[in-house]
């Protein structure tokens, strides 16, 4: 994970105005509104799961950031490397989550969303990258999962 000066871990939001967002502090600190409910995905075993999450939705953190108007995709990379290429048009109701539902560590985002699979529900992350892809162009290209071997 991204870190300050200070050794703050922080997520990185890629943009025209790019921001590190602080991620070890109380909820009630972090400087966008803070949602909670439940978010329900497919697990790749194909179960489902659904869970309360508390967070920062994903559209704001993007929109704080300057995201460039012809981005198509957001690619969510974790701290070891996982990296995960999602379409705008899934990450209506997504969710950059403290940690990983209840008894996590609140320094451990988890990207969550309704619309998105659980292998592309990437654990501990660390930044977000915009990405404009051709309508012929393969997500997976731009993809590195667990289930990837």
């Amino acid at each position: 994970m991204t870190q300050t000066p200070e050794g703050q871990p922080t997520v990185r939001i890629d943009g025209a105005d790019p921001i590190l967002l602080p991620w070890d502090v109380a909820p009630e600190r972090l400087p966008f509104d803070v949602v909670s409910g439940p978010v329900a995905f497919e697990c790749a075993s194909g179960d489902r799961i659904e869970r309360e999450y508390t967070g920062v939705a994903v559209f704001d953190l993007l929109e704080a950031a300057s995201m460039p108007g012809e981005t198509t995709h957001v690619q969510f990379e974790s701290a070891n490397g996982d990296l995960a290429c999602i379409p705008l048009t899934d990450l209506s109701g997504a969710v950059l989550a403290l940690g990983d539902g209840p008894g996590t560590a609140p320094e451990r985002p988890r990207f969550v969303s309704p619309h998105v699979l659980g292998p592309r529900t990437v654990k501990n992350v660390c930044r977000l990258r915009p990405r404009t892809l051709a309508a012929d162009a393969d997500r997976e290209a731009y993809e590195r999962l667990p289930l990837d071997g």
